[in-house]
């Protein structure tokens, strides 16, 4: 049996590649796409990822030939797609004064990191449909987003990063009530720390852990998947 594809829309050194070097110990071929990613295999020894491709999420348009990339270059469509791609700018008034945020850097912001997402997602669901033709009705098909605490939490000077990951986590909502059923899963997945609120730095080793086990869970379960470094995995 081919191994599963993963293709990871965001790629850095942080979450990114060690999502990519989980999902390769696990067996995937591992597709990853980013705006500074060296196009083409990664020749590195050993290598985290089998297919880089150059793609700005500023630009949505792309996403299709990025996912028809993938699929010509690896033999069909992934089965798992993580979303990690986000900008933020913050407001130059800070917390007092949100509104000091530029339209433009506003705008880019929910773009990047929520509204462009729906791209991704739409081009993931129906690769998903592709597989249903060729895989067993059981194989896993999953979508996560790679998430933070702002759609629940208060964060005045990243207002367009808040207001992105709303989007973000709606999108993921509306697929996972939608889909799920059908075998096709959707999450939004956030770490916190200890007291449920914002983490300073994620930790990439435990990202990595969840979308693994995310995408080996068998029915769609909560789309909403909160998680800290050293605790079991929680809901809200």
């Amino acid at each position: 049996m081919r191994p599963p594809i993963a293709f990871i829309v965001g790629y850095g050194p942080g979450v990114g590649a060690a999502v990519a070097r989980r999902l390769k110990n696990d067996g995937f071929f591992v597709a990853v796409a980013s705006r500074r990613v060296k196009p083409g295999p990664d020749t590195s020894d050993p290598h985290d990822y089998d297919l880089g491709i150059r793609l700005d999420m500023a630009k949505p348009e792309d996403v299709g030939p990025a996912f028809s990339e993938v699929e010509e270059e690896l033999g069909r469509p992934p089965s798992l797609v993580v979303y990690n791609a986000a900008a933020y700018a913050g407001a130059p008034g800070g917390r007092s004064d949100p509104l000091s945020l530029s339209f433009n850097d506003f705008q880019y912001g929910v773009s990047v990191t929520g509204i462009n997402a729906f791209q991704v997602a739409k081009y993931a669901n129906a690769g998903f449909d592709r597989l249903s033709q060729t895989l067993s009705s059981d194989a896993p098909k999953a979508f996560v987003a790679v998430g933070n605490v702002l759609p629940w939490y208060s964060m005045p000077q990243a207002l367009g990063s808040s207001a992105g990951k709303r989007v973000l986590a709606n999108i993921v909502e509306a697929s996972a009530s939608a889909y799920g059923p059908l075998g096709k899963r959707f999450y939004y997945a956030y770490e916190v720390n200890s007291k449920g609120g914002p983490v300073r730095s994620p930790d990439p080793a435990t990202h990595a852990d969840v979308i693994s086990q995310l995408y080996k869970q068998k029915d769609q379960g909560q789309w909403d998947v909160r998680f800290a470094k050293g605790l079991e995995n929680q809901t809200p």
